[in-house]
Formats: structure tokens, C-alpha cells, sequence
């Protein structure tokens, strides 16, 4: 059916995708992946983009709701703000979501896993880094499949410190920001492309341009996890809320609490997290390529016994180890890092992923490795969202 230029189309939702869209298919056997669509439900939806296979398209309309369904609370998400997918499921109904779509990923490259454990954050306030376009001077977010702009005069997924400056401050001059603080500490950074001297912000916030710190000028906040402090700059990775931090911290401990006494190689250890907080008496090799990064590292690993190397993982020279822990980007670990990994013979793996194919097929190439799926986390890490953090232990 044609509504307009728009085609339109009934359909049986069955499943879930790994991205939180519902799966349907069309009359003509094409799959389609329909955003905003639950398991079990009937829609109406638009098609926004087809492929010879397979189709993509958007819920306008519920015939038959889930039990899971709820009322979408955030006006800027009706809106068509593309920050949170999955605000029309509950948070029970969301983290249900995230386990069978983690469950599934792996049984679809041939693995059995064991049953995971489910972990939701506590105490958690927010976020605390957000990157945003800019628009007459205010920051927006993208909308969903698109590059325009949807500005905000509230955004409960933040945390409130970072809220105000993404809310109430203005960026003259810029077509981008991006904005950090410390929950723990009440420190506030914001980065600019441009105009960094004409932005209305308070007193207390750091004000810096992507030109200034491309130039070599330092710029960082601090934050506390599990008791300690650490430097985040600018521009290195740390994770976007310390509670998720305080998380994962706590569920890599749980894997290596029994592993042999030996060298804790940190793989992808961005500005220290696990080498600081999970070291204890053991020494350390916290390999990191990020510039920034590893600088921080350097700061906040100064009372480990820690050797913190700048390198690309998977061109690192191993060294024998009893544990690794690996927390690779998006785009997970590969075959050259497992196989630079699996050369230190470690007797305990931990692979934190922040995505589920990545971390399917890296699971697949840790056991054709020789190793074992022991037991793994699903934390809820990103509430509001589709997407999945995982934790993992592989033992030989």
C-alpha cells in the first residue's frame, strides 16, 4: 500500500534483531527490520529503506500490542530524536530484550552458551559524555536516520551536571560539541570545533577547541570508580557513567578472582580502569594506542606496578601471562589480537564487548583457539537503548 510517495505495510513481528528492531516479513518472503516494533506484535509501518533481501522500516501505527509495550515518556523521542530505541519497552521487557539478543548472536555462529547472568546498574545518574551537533548556537541531537538536528530542553539520560550544559549553554559558533564531567567530582569539560572564546557556559567549566587540543594542549576532568580517582582527558575512552564503570569493574573482578597468581595483561586499557582497580599484588602490562590515553594511564597507574605500553594490540610483543582482560572498541578483537593474545598463554580471558556480533565472532575465534566460553554477563549498561555490554570468561 502507498500512503503519499511513502509505501506502507501491515505486518507480524517475530523476533528481534540484534539493533532491538522487531523482524517481520513482507508478503513477498523479503525480510523486514521494523524499528520501534516488539516481538508477537501487528504493526503498521513505513518503509524507509529496501535492499534486494531485505527491507527497513519504521512503526507508525500498533494493531496488537506486547505486554511489554509502555507509553513513550520523553517528547523529544516522539520528536524523532535517535538517542534512545528502545524508551517504548520497560526496563524489565529491556533487559530481556538484551539477553536473548545476546543468546542469539552466539547460537547464530554455532555456539552453545552457557546461561548468562543479568546485571542492572545501581546508584546510576546518567550519562556522563555526550557528543551533539549545534545549530544556531544549541546543541541537538541527530534524529533517527537522519542528519537534522532535535533540540532539547531536557534529556533525563543525562547526567544532570552534563544536562545543563547540552540544555542551557550556547555554542555560537560551532556545529559541534562534545561535553564531559565527573559525577563523583563535579568537574566539567566542554570541546568545541570552533569559537571556544564566545561559549556561554559557567564559571566551572573547562572550554577548549578541537584545534587546541590537536595542537598539543591538554585538557581533562577526573573521576572516581571503586574508590579510586582517575584523569580523563579530552579526547581518551572511559566508560560513560561511572556506575557502568563501577559495573564492569566489579564483574571482571568476579572472573579472575580465582585465577593463578601471575602477570594481568590489561589489553585496550584506555586510561587504566581494570589495571588500577583489579591489580592488586599482581604486575601489569596496560597496552593502549591512544595518545591521550596512555597518558592518563601513565598518571593514574603511578602506584601500580604497572608497565603501561603504547601499541596497537594485536602488534604487541607478548609476554607470558596468567590473565588477560580485553576491551576492545566496536569493532571487537579479530583474528591478528586473538592470535597476539592467545601467544601469552594465559589461563584466564575476560573480553568486555560493547557489541554483539563482534563479540559472537570473537567467541567463536577464542574456542577455535583452544579456549571455553566459562561463564558471561549481559549488563544493562546503556538503559533506554539497544545497545549491549557483555563480559566473558575463557578459561583453557
Amino acid at each position: 500500500m502507498m500512503v503519499g510517495t511513502v509505501a506502507v505495510v501491515e505486518l507480524q513481528v517475530t523476533a528481534t534483531a540484534r539493533d532491538g528492531a522487531g523482524v517481520a516479513r513482507a508478503d513477498d518472503g523479503r525480510v523486514v527490520f521494523v524499528e520501534g516494533a516488539l516481538a508477537g506484535e501487528r504493526v503498521v509501518a513505513e518503509l524507509v529503506q529496501a535492499d534486494r533481501r531485505w527491507s527497513r522500516a519504521r512503526t507508525v501505527q500498533v494493531i496488537d500490542a506486547s505486554p511489554e509495550r509502555v507509553p513513550v515518556n520523553c517528547v523529544h523521542q516522539l520528536e524523532g530524536c535517535g538517542g534512545c530505541d528502545l524508551l517504548h519497552v520497560g526496563p524489565d521487557g529491556q533487559r530481556a530484550m538484551k539477553l536473548s539478543m545476546a543468546i542469539e548472536q552466539l547460537t547464530r555462529v554455532g555456539i552453545e552458551p552457557p546461561t548468562p547472568t543479568l546485571r542492572a546498574l545501581h546508584n546510576d545518574a546518567g550519562r556522563t559524555t555526550a557528543r551533539a551537533g549545534v545549530v544556531n548556537g544549541r546543541a541537538g541531537f541527530r534524529e533517527r536516520g537522519s542528519h537534522a538536528l532535535v533540540q532539547v530542553d531536557s534529556c533525563e539520560v543525562l547526567d544532570p551536571i552534563l544536562e545543563e550544559l547540552l540544555v542551557d549553554c550556547r555554542f555560537p559558533h560551532s556545529e559541534r560539541v562534545l561535553a564531559r564531567v565527573g559525577n563523583r567530582t563535579g568537574e566539567r569539560i566542554v570541546v568545541v570545533d570552533a569559537g571556544a572564546a564566545d561559549v556561554s557556559v559557567p564559571a566551572d567549566v573547562r572550554v577548549i577547541s578541537e584545534p587546541e587540543l590537536a595542537a598539543g594542549t591538554r585538557a581533562w576532568i577526573h573521576e572516581e570508580v571503586a574508590g579510586f580517582r582517575f584523569r580523563v582527558s579530552a579526547n581518551s575512552f572511559f566508560q560513560n557513567r561511572p556506575a557502568g564503570a563501577e559495573a564492569l569493574v566489579g564483574e571482571v573482578g568476579a572472573m579472575i578472582g580465582d585465577a593463578p597468581e601471575g602477570l594481568l595483561v590489561d589489553a585496550y586499557s584506555g586510561v587504566g580502569l581494570f589495571s588500577a582497580t583489579l591489580a592488586h599484588d599482581r604486575p601489569v602490562v596496560a597496552i593502549e594506542r591512544g595518545t591521550d590515553s596512555v597518558a592518563d594511564a601513565k598518571i593514574n597507574l603511578r602506584e601500580v606496578n604497572a608497565k603501561v605500553v603504547r601499541a596497537d594490540v594485536a602488534r604487541w610483543r607478548p609476554s607470558p601471562a596468567a590473565v588477560v582482560i580485553a576491551d576492545p572498541a566496536r569493532e571487537g578483537l579479530g583474528a591478528r589480537a586473538v592470535q597476539t593474545l592467545m601467544r601469552s598463554e594465559p589461563s584466564v580471558l575476560v573480553l568486555v564487548s560493547c557489541d554483539l556480533s563482534s563479540f559472537a565472532r570473537d567467541t567463536r575465534l577464542l574456542q577455535e583457539r583452544g579456549l571455553r566460553l566459562d561463564r558471561w554477563t549481559v549488563i544493562d549498561l546503556f538503559p533506554g537503548t539497544s545497545h549491549v555490554e557483555t563480559v566473558a570468561r575463557f578459561v583453557v
